[in-house]
């Protein structure tokens, strides 16, 4: 069995790993047990590019890997929550359909040859969705699903930016 070659993938592959335990803590009502194992995830979310940066070790796995492991970690603990009816459906519904639509979109253009790595509005948007579900999580579900119906605006807004994008690249290809 190969090993992973660098730190920064090793992270990644570790918060795809603990997704379905997150999500069978929330399925069970563990909602501290679900915060924590997000919270670790989270965590290795930006120790990854932390890491990668610092010791130059970007690789392009790593710019293909972290968003869609970001996507899994958000979208299966916003999925679960909704199951539960701890948080508002519809947000779900436009969030995870922009990640849908995103990975479409980058897969088409790694198939030619292009990868479009995470944007800083694309980040912030993981960023605001990573504190709403972790505040759902804590207890605080009014500011929780306040803040997620923010973060499905700046989904939306960013998923509309990468189209743009992706596009206007498509042309002049």
């Amino acid at each position: 069995m190969g090993r992973v070659k660098s730190l920064p993938n090793f992270l990644t592959l570790l918060r795809v790993l603990l997704i379905p335990f997150i999500v069978f803590a929330v399925v069970l009502g563990h909602f501290k047990w679900a915060f924590f194992l997000f919270a670790l995830c989270s965590l290795t979310d930006f120790l990854d590019g932390y890491i990668a940066r610092k010791r130059n070790s970007i690789t392009s796995l790593g710019i293909l890997l972290d968003p869609v492991a970001d996507k899994l970690l958000t979208s299966s603990t916003l999925i679960s929550l909704a199951y539960v009816k701890a948080c508002d459906l519809f947000s779900v519904l436009v969030i995870v359909g922009r990640e849908e639509a995103i990975t479409g979109m980058r897969a088409i253009a790694a198939s030619r040859g292009t990868v479009i790595p995470a944007s800083k509005g694309g980040k912030l948007k993981t960023f605001l969705i990573m504190v709403s579900i972790s505040l759902i999580l804590l207890g605080f579900k009014r500011e929780g699903e306040a803040l997620l119906v923010v973060s499905a605006f700046v989904a939306l807004y960013t998923g509309f930016v990468y189209f743009y994008n992706f596009f206007k690249e498509l042309r002049e290809i």
